[in-house]
């Protein structure tokens, strides 16, 4: 396998990518996950369950084992909405070989809103707030798409795929593995140059990622990760981000953010799974389903009545 290097580290020596096998190696990997409320074993570790078992393995327990969903947030329905109409965008030129007029693009936007909004309310609804009501989330999506098609498509390269399934496993004897999906790959021409592969993620925040995060962002590590063991390294991952005005700006803007890992990283993030799927067997095994398994840092913004639903029931919470 070719081996993803960082930038300005084409002259080092390359080194051979190792099998997921031999990246775990050194943490004894739990063989199957634990069981859920419905009796069924979890057979996917993917990136959101990962960083939110860091950030909080009480939030994870009431999410993967026991069941409790809450409904998607205003703002969650909005970005995977912005996403949808990127995706088809790209879509259309794999599949057909043309481009979509910006008409074209917000058409399907509108659609798939109100197909995803119906479905939505079919099931628990959309947790909505003062501050994004359902119009604004819909007009603010509305820009989102004709800043990104300005802005950030015309430079990403041509699209090689979407919205594919990413799946590997860190050991042949486990039965789980960690899921992904990549919203964009692409291949970008360079003058005199090799092409560029790269991996792209499409996000909408209020306060967009920076350099430092993106350096440090698990999500990008394990994409970057994925692609290096299946044989097709990605020079790096590209956040194409949309932020959304707010106290910080008082209009919406576009940003690009490139990121890229060595191969120490690449092992370092698939350690770093491993070592979470290792505690989730072991918390199960000694606290069972229904006990609380460790709270998120009381400080953080995630802990809190607006950023968790669990938090007025929960003992690290509101307390009890």
């Amino acid at each position: 396998m070719a081996q993803l290097t960082a930038a300005g580290a084409e002259r080092s020596a390359p080194a051979a990518a190792p099998t997921a096998a031999d990246l775990a190696a050194r943490i004894p990997l739990p063989v199957r996950l634990p069981e859920r409320h419905d009796g069924e074993p979890l057979r996917h570790l993917s990136p959101s369950s990962y960083s939110l078992w860091v950030s909080c393995p009480e939030a994870w327990r009431r999410r993967y084992i026991k069941g409790e969903m809450p409904p998607p947030s205003g703002s969650m329905f909005l970005g995977s909405r912005v996403d949808d109409a990127l995706s088809a965008y790209h879509r259309r030129i794999l599949e057909h070989g043309d481009r979509l007029a910006l008409d074209q693009v917000l058409d399907l936007y509108r659609e798939q809103w109100h197909v995803e909004l119906d479905a939505e309310r079919e099931k628990q609804g959309i947790d909505w707030h003062e501050d994004l009501t359902e119009q604004a989330a819909f007009n603010l999506g509305r820009q989102a798409v004709e800043l990104a098609m300005a802005e950030l498509v015309p430079h990403l390269g041509d699209p090689i795929d979407v919205q594919r399934r990413l799946e590997f496993t860190l050991a042949p004897s486990v039965e789980w593995t960690v899921l992904c999906y990549l919203d964009l790959e692409t291949l970008k021409e360079q003058p005199g140059g090799e092409p560029i592969r790269a991996v792209v993620d499409f996000k909408v925040k209020g306060i967009p990622i920076g350099q430092d995060q993106a350096d440090a962002d698990p999500q990008a590590g394990l994409y970057l990760a994925g692609r290096w063991l299946e044989g097709r390294p990605a020079k790096g991952l590209l956040f194409a981000q949309i932020a959304k005005p707010g106290k910080r700006r008082k209009q919406m803007s576009a940003s690009l953010i490139g990121t890229t890992r060595t191969a120490g990283q690449l092992r370092g993030v698939l350690a770093r799974v491993a070592l979470a799927a290792s505690q989730i067997a072991a918390a199960y095994e000694r606290y069972g389903p229904d006990c609380p398994w460790g709270f998120a840092e009381p400080t953080s913004w995630k802990c809190s009545p607006r950023y968790c639903q669990a938090w007025r029931s929960c003992p690290g919470g509101r307390g009890l």
